[in-house]
C-alpha cells in the first residue's frame, strides 16, 4: 500500500512542479490531473482493503510508465539541471517497477497457498 500511497505523493509534487513550468502544452496539465485523481481513487480503495485494488494499482502503474518513459523530454530533465524534475520522474518509474514487482509477488505467493 505505501508503493500506491508514495505514487500518490510524488504525483502531487509533480503536478506543483508542472504547474509551474512555462512553456507546457495546454492539454498537459489537466491530463496529468486526471490520471493522479485516479491514482488518489486507487490509494482510497487499496487503504479499503478491496481485493482487486492491487491490480488496478498493476495497470495503472504500468499505463504510467508506458506513457512516461517513452517521453525523451523526460529523460532531458538530467541534461538541462532539472534536477527536481528529474527525480520525481526517476523516482517516480522506480516506484512503479517495485509496484508491479510487489504485486506479482504477492500474487504468485497467495496462489501457492
Amino acid at each position: 500500500a505505501w508503493l500506491v500511497y508514495s505514487s500518490v505523493v510524488l504525483g502531487v509534487l509533480f503536478l506543483y512542479v508542472l504547474y509551474g513550468t512555462p512553456g507546457i502544452p495546454s492539454f498537459l496539465f489537466p491530463s496529468i490531473l486526471v490520471g493522479e485523481i485516479v491514482w488518489i481513487i486507487c490509494a482510497v480503495v487499496i487503504s479499503r482493503g478491496v481485493r482487486w485494488a492491487p491490480y488496478m494499482a498493476v495497470v495503472l502503474a504500468v499505463i504510467t510508465l508506458a506513457v512516461s518513459l517513452s517521453q525523451p523530454t523526460h529523460y532531458d530533465f538530467a541534461e538541462t539541471g532539472q534536477v527536481v524534475a528529474f527525480l520525481i520522474f526517476s523516482g517516480g518509474s522506480v516506484l512503479q517497477f517495485a509496484l508491479i514487482g510487489a504485486v506479482s509477488l504477492f500474487v504468485f505467493r497467495s496462489r501457492r497457498r
